[in-house]
């Protein structure tokens, strides 16, 4: 109940402008955001503010309704905007209604009080856990002897023993901690329907009597004729007509005038309190007229983003449409080209046939070469023979070589960083040794290629062949050297540059 577009059941609680445009400013803020791409989104969206907007107007109609709902009569040029009144039910709160002992001789069929239990379980729910009031009987009896809050009281005669008068507490100070303001009239409404009496000490009270002045008797027809100002009837009024009954008469009718200006107190009480309320209740319907108008001007401007997306629906269609075509297109296009795959399929099938035959004319090619190639590796085992004679004097050599090298060993442990330079060296040329390795590698693979096509090429001329191999055992020969002298002991500096130098 912190707002009233939220609540309409607020009366008693004084609320500004500012403050219900704060709220429906809050509650317009706190809406989910729209995606404007998402036409189902806009579409719930437009739905849910159909239906706030509905049940706004509800409650503005069911304030309306508690608004003319009221006896008593209302300001001139209120309500003058509203065009239709709503009939009155019972399940809209009931502000205006005159107190029991207000109305004995006005009575209005339509209208029927309920007691403070049913106004508050009907404001609070059926789910609510707040305390509220027990139902009571129709005749309380007053163990305190006070007078309900806000309930004008019908005042008997007053006893003449005058006890000091204890008040009761109000029940709806106990309720909750929610202060009395925030439910509507809850104090009016409190103990409704009940007739307390504060003289139920006397035992004994002095039946009605009927004015002897004619005048008396107007004044109470007009006092009955109106029900927000009407007196109680006077319990202790008698009608005699002995001489001696003059001051019972008299302090009758005293008693009557007091029990008439309580009466009157209390009904101003609750004229200034249906007047707080029914302020209120204007404030309120402006605001919510004011959040009718906001709403409506939001919900023109969702009718027009409905507008622009039925819109884009229609260009994604005319897309749809456009991209169907093309698929269609793509089809005819699939078409095509399987038949192209096809016939490429069809001549390259041809193009194996004529790879396979290419394929086994190169196998016997192939066989040739391997018989040449035998002949060669024995031409080759020659040489290996060769180069490790040759390998041999090389390591007699080294041998040689290494005593001389002891022999200087002591003039090279104090040269030791003039040896790491060479340990480094030697590295270096290790690996321009390898790289030499692949070189001649690779130039022995190109030559063996080339040689392959010049045996293809001159098959007749066997001389030339033989004269070819001579050369490449030469160099076979050769690098077999340079590997073995490579691959041996590790050697000196002198003998890597001269293996570097013949290379």
């Amino acid at each position: 109940m912190s707002s009233p577009v939220n609540s309409p059941f607020t009366p008693a609680r004084p609320l500004s402008r500012s403050s219900s445009r704060g709220s429906l400013h809050s509650a317009r803020a706190s809406s989910p955001s729209l995606s404007l791409t998402d036409p189902v989104a806009v579409r719930n969206q437009m739905s849910t503010l159909k239906h706030s907007i509905r049940h706004q107007q509800a409650q503005l109609h069911n304030l309306e309704n508690i608004v003319l709902r009221g006896s008593r009569a209302l300001p001139p040029g209120f309500m003058a905007t509203s065009n239709h009144v709503s009939n009155p039910s019972d399940d809209v709160l009931d502000i205006s209604a005159p107190p029991s002992s207000y109305n004995a001789g006005f009575t209005t069929p339509k209208t029927r009080r309920r007691s403070s239990f049913d106004v508050l379980q009907g404001l609070a729910g059926r789910d609510s856990n707040l305390p509220l009031p027990r139902r009571e009987s129709a005749a309380p009896n007053f163990k305190a002897e006070g007078i309900p809050e806000g309930i004008p009281v019908d005042f008997g005669g007053l006893s003449n023993t005058r006890e000091p008068v204890k008040r009761i507490s109000s029940p709806t100070r106990t309720l909750s901690r929610i202060p009395v303001a925030s439910v509507g009239n809850a104090r009016a409404l409190a103990d409704d329907g009940l007739s307390p009496s504060l003289n139920h000490t006397s035992p004994q009270t002095p039946p009605p009597v009927t004015p002897i002045d004619p005048s008396v008797a107007n004044n109470s027809t007009n006092l009955n004729s109106t029900p927000s100002l009407q007196a109680p009837a006077s319990p202790s009024r008698r009608f005699s007509l002995t001489p001696g009954g003059t001051s019972k008469v008299l302090a009758d009718l005293q008693t009557g005038v007091i029990n008439a200006r309580h009466a009157l107190e209390n009904t101003k009480a609750q004229l200034r309190l249906s007047q707080r309320t029914v302020a209120q209740l204007t404030r309120q319907t402006e605001d919510l007229k004011e959040g009718r108008e906001r709403l409506r001007l939001e919900n023109e401007g969702l009718n027009n983003v409905v507008s622009r997306k039925e819109r884009l629906l229609q260009e994604v269609l005319e897309r749809a449409r456009k991209a169907e075509a093309e698929a269609a297109t793509l089809k005819s296009q699939l078409k095509t080209e399987t038949t192209t795959s096809k016939r490429s399929l069809r001549e390259m099938e041809t193009a194996l046939a004529e790879s396979t035959a290419l394929s086994q004319k190169s196998e016997r090619e192939y066989i040739t070469l391997r018989d040449s190639i035998k002949s060669m590796t024995e031409s080759w085992k020659h040489d290996t023979d060769r180069l490790r004679d040759e390998m041999r004097k090389r390591e007699e050599k080294v041998k040689k070589e290494a005593e001389t090298i002891g022999k200087n060993y002591k003039q090279l442990a104090e040269d030791m960083k003039v040896a790491q330079l060479a340990q480094t060296k030697v590295k270096d040329i290790q690996t321009e040794d390898s790289e030499i390795r692949k070189e001649i590698e690779d130039k022995f693979r190109q030559e063996i290629l080339q040689l392959k096509a010049q045996f293809e090429e001159q098959s007749h001329s066997n001389d030339q062949a033989v004269e070819t191999t001579k050369t490449l055992a030469a160099e076979l020969a050769r690098l077999r050297r340079l590997i073995q002298s490579g691959a041996g002991s590790p050697p000196s500096v002198i003998d890597v540059e001269d293996a570097s130098s013949g290379s």
